[in-house]
């Protein structure tokens, strides 16, 4: 299935549920990617949260009915996913910057916020040095983090700061084996096509590589070891400074560069490595279509 057809049957969904539940694992499931990328995704392409994006078109169209029709509040509270009309309320007022029951009773102004539709768009504008590499089977040694997708944007720069101040980052260094992919992994596994809300933040680096004379380096007390099959990886270069670095390198392979590539993703994680003087890399596993 072609990507931008998937990412508009993903909205077409949410634009189908605005007056009901809407399942981020059934948006996944569509876009054939975890939760998390999916949000990750989202927000660099239409550079606002999805949470954001439902948010402010279930606030659109209450603001419809409420001119319309004849609903009332608490109905429509109700009705877009609001536990009571006070909190319904609240957030209306903070979109429109009026009450709804203004709306009725008054000429006010209101905003809108549009479905949105994806499309192709070649720039040209900036090169992005990639490289696609048959990759063997590897393994890495690291700590891991049981997360909520809703709130892993926020969480996930907590584990790194804390594993800096807990003495993680100095375990990984007295036994780095400089192995590719190389540098301190962040990996964010789990969810996988839209299975759970769940998922796994690993900090970690490479410590066996299935490959002629390979040592594998034990795994030290206190982390795991994660094993990751063969596989076809598109590694970006995203060096500069964090986080921009990496945002621009997502932004530009969503929007240009899986559109026109001849591949999709894989159902495996996406690998950041940080590696020193402001290098990273962006590992994303790809498959022909």
């Amino acid at each position: 299935m072609d990507w931008v057809k998937q990412l508009n049957e993903s909205i077409n969904y949410i634009e189908e549920n605005l007056a009901g539940e809407i399942s981020y694992e059934t948006i996944s499931k569509i876009a054939r990617c975890s939760v998390y990328n999916f949000q990750r995704m989202f927000s660099y392409i239409a550079d606002k949260p999805l949470s954001e994006y439902i948010r402010n078109r279930r606030l659109t169209m209450a603001a419809f009915d409420l001119l319309n029709g004849k609903e009332r509040i608490i109905d429509l509270a109700l009705k877009y996913g609001y536990e009571s009309q006070d909190s319904f309320t609240r957030a209306f007022r903070s979109f429109h910057g009026v009450l709804p029951s203004s709306v009725r009773n008054e000429t006010v102004q209101l905003k809108s916020c549009p479905k949105l539709s994806f499309q192709i768009t070649i720039k040209g504008e900036n090169h992005m040095n990639y490289q696609i590499e048959q990759w063997p089977a590897f393994r890495v040694m690291g700590v891991s983090h049981k997360i909520k997708t809703a709130t892993a944007f926020k969480i996930v720069p907590q584990i790194w700061e804390n594993a800096w101040k807990d003495g993680t980052m100095n375990r990984f260094m007295e036994k780095f084996p400089d192995y590719r992919p190389a540098g301190f992994l962040g990996i964010a596994q789990g969810g996988q096509w839209g299975e759970s809300e769940d998922m796994e933040y690993i900090i970690a680096v490479t410590n066996y590589v299935d490959v002629l004379n390979c040592k594998h380096v034990s795994v030290p007390g206190g982390m795991e070891e994660f094993a990751y099959p063969a596989a076809t990886w598109a590694i970006f270069e995203a060096n500069g400074e964090l986080p921009e670095a990496t945002q621009k390198v997502y932004k530009q392979f969503y929007t240009e560069w899986l559109p026109n590539s001849g591949y999709e993703l894989a159902d495996l994680p996406i690998i950041e490595c940080y590696m020193q003087e402001n290098r990273q890399e962006v590992w994303i596993a790809v498959i022909k279509k």
